[in-house]
């Protein structure tokens, strides 16, 4: 069931009248960074008929992939002002607003899927409930993206030496940033929309993400290498407007909120179901796919070893003490 990761890259623009007192239909609009006919646009299909089922005809449901709202900072900026009314966004976007989510993105922070989900679900909701909603955003669920790796035009990516002087797209957070200049790369910010041109023409010549973003936005067609770094586990959330949320009654809240975090669990293993299917695909699209050996692998950990210290104390908010309550949580969720 991919109903959460589907709202992972999703904004929404609800549009409703009052007619004699009387809820009449509201009009749902749902923009996603995702081009149309990757996994998460198909199943937006799906949502927008249970969601207009449910609703009783009072959801209308009209979706627009590809970008066509903007890259995920646009989106975000307009749930905030109330322009848009909802959003599906990675923690990489949204802790341009909710600083805290940078701690999230700290590399190499998370020992398994399962110590991340009881670190996520049972240690840090509360958290980020109060955090989001400070902000202005109602949060709804975690969603996902997963563990980004590294893509590349030229040379396969073995070890930290091999990425100096490659010019890589980054994602612009403090956290990203930090990643990539102890890797000895100087990152170069790009839009989602703008990504694959940006292969194409020699802007940057690499980037970063999970097999199944890069399938959905067909990066893999502008790179010949792939290597399974695994270096930054990403969620995402579900999000609404405050400004929106504020305006709606509760029988409207309880519809748009719908089973709110209890859509992770599955959404998660829909994801992470389909990470061989993908790494398969990227080698039938002549991608060299390349996996590290534990011992390159912990050569990217201990390039990244000082990127917490380095991180936590210019991030602001309660940065620090979530770092914190993370190391305490990993030690009662296991590994």
């Amino acid at each position: 069931m991919f109903q959460t990761l589907v709202k992972l890259t999703t904004g929404a623009v609800f549009a409703f009248t009052i007619s004699g007192g009387i809820f009449a239909q509201t009009v749902v609009k749902l923009a996603t960074v995702a081009p149309d006919g990757s996994p998460w646009a198909n199943e937006l299909s799906k949502i927008k008929k249970k969601i207009e089922t449910e609703s009783s005809g009072q959801i209308k449901m009209k979706l627009y992939p590809g970008g066509q709202m903007g890259g995920e900072n646009e989106i975000l900026q307009q749930v905030i002002r109330g322009k848009l009314q909802g959003a599906g966004l990675t923690a990489g976007a949204l802790a341009n607003t909710v600083k805290e989510l940078n701690v999230l993105e700290m590399p190499y922070l998370f020992d398994s899927f399962a110590q991340a989900d009881c670190v996520l679900d049972t240690h840090l909701l509360a958290d980020f409930k109060r955090l989001f909603e400070a902000k202005g955003l109602i949060f709804v669920t975690w969603a996902e993206n997963g563990y980004r790796s590294i893509g590349t035009k030229s040379n396969p990516v073995k070890s930290p030496g091999d990425l100096k002087g490659i010019k890589i797209r980054i994602q612009e957070s403090p956290v990203h940033i930090a990643y990539w200049k102890a890797l000895g790369v100087s990152g170069i910010p790009i839009a989602i929309p703008e990504v694959l041109p940006s292969l194409q023409t020699g802007v940057v010549e690499g980037f970063d993400n999970t097999p199944l973003f890069t399938l959905a936005a067909e990066w893999q067609t502008a790179i010949k290498h792939f290597s399974l770094t695994r270096h930054i586990y990403q969620p995402a959330a579900i999000v609404y407007s405050k400004k929106f949320w504020d305006t709606l009654n509760e029988e409207q809240k309880t519809l748009l909120m719908g089973e709110g975090n209890n859509l992770a669990p599955g959404a998660r293993k829909a994801v992470r179901s389909i990470e061989k299917n993908m790494i398969a695909t990227l080698k039938k699209a002549d991608v060299q796919v390349y996996e590290p050996s534990s011992s390159e692998i912990a050569a990217f950990k201990a390039a990244a070893a000082g990127v917490p210290a380095q991180v936590n104390g210019k991030i602001g908010g309660e940065a620090k003490q979530i770092y914190d309550k993370i190391q305490k949580a990993k030690a009662a969720c296991g590994g």
